[in-house]
């Protein structure tokens, strides 16, 4: 039975040397299994074969799993580049031998799990083999792929608790509460009222508003009115000239109770005792 021999290396590691064996008729997905097995890999989230040229120029791709891509082609009709959609072959629907076009035919393989690494694959040799065994096996074994280094899981912060304001902490009011806002007809009085009973009718009795008891001024007494002294209260009797000094002199005696000494006020209105007297 014929048998190929491929050759895989890595760019970023020369050491590294894995050959390989499998059958013409045998799948890509075959491949790739015994890649991670030989490379100690797990299962990749997505990988992909490419067929190249002799400088590993990517061509077509086999991949893991189905995916479309945007590409750029040559429109011969249209006579420029065109983005059309393709979709890779799949490596379950893919026989090796179906895309062997030369004795030393060229690919890269790509691997995207949880690290990221690129091979390249070169056929060796096509060659007949006798020896009974399971296939894809790898058969030569040189230098060990580096593992690229996880990111340490950093201990999570704590959260910083956010300050929590008074109608916070009262909570949100329910569904029923909220309820009673669907009728209002929204007008600038009604609107007023609303505004006014707002914490009312969200939260009931968990918003209470503080009366603050009205505190009136205190009213400072009006000081009594204490009529001027007549010019010569005790000269020759000359001290009101005219009634209406009378009238504002009157006006201040409304209340006895206001003087400290009522001795002062005899003294103060004698003469208009005498005055009457003389009339």
């Amino acid at each position: 039975m014929l048998i190929y021999r491929f050759k895989i290396t890595s760019e970023e590691h020369e050491e590294f040397r894995r050959e390989i064996c499998i059958q013409p008729g045998q799948k890509f997905i075959d491949f790739y299994q015994c890649i991670l097995e030989s490379v100690e890999l797990i299962p990749a989230e997505q990988a992909s074969f490419f067929l190249t040229d002799k400088k590993y120029k990517k061509d077509r791709e086999i991949s893991l799993n189905l995916i479309e891509k945007q590409v750029r082609r040559y429109d011969q009709e249209m006579d420029e580049m065109v983005m059309i959609t393709i979709a890779p072959k799949l490596m379950k629907d893919s026989k090796v031998k179906d895309y062997i076009e030369d004795p030393h035919q060229k690919m890269i393989f790509e691997y995207h799990g949880r690290e990221y690494f690129t091979f390249f694959i070169e056929l060796l040799k096509i060659m007949h083999s006798d020896e009974e065994g399971l296939y894809p096996k790898c058969v030569k074994w040189i230098g060990e792929l580096p593992k690229k280094p996880l990111p340490l899981i950093s201990e999570a912060k704590e959260e910083e608790k956010p300050i929590q304001t008074d109608l916070l902490k009262q909570g949100i009011p329910d569904l029923d509460v909220l309820a009673k806002l669907e009728g209002i007809v929204e007008d600038d009085s009604e609107l007023a009222d609303i505004e006014h009973n707002l914490g009312d009718i969200l939260f009931g009795d968990a918003v209470k508003e503080i009366e603050t008891p009205l505190v009136r001024p205190k009213l400072r007494k009006k000081p009594p009115i204490v009529p001027d002294e007549p010019d010569d209260i005790f000269g020759d009797g000359e001290g009101v000239e005219d009634e209406d000094e009378k009238e504002d002199l009157s006006e201040g005696m409304d209340h006895l109770e206001d003087y400290d000494n009522i001795e002062n006020i005899e003294i103060k209105y004698s003469k208009f005792s005498d005055d009457s007297d003389d009339d």
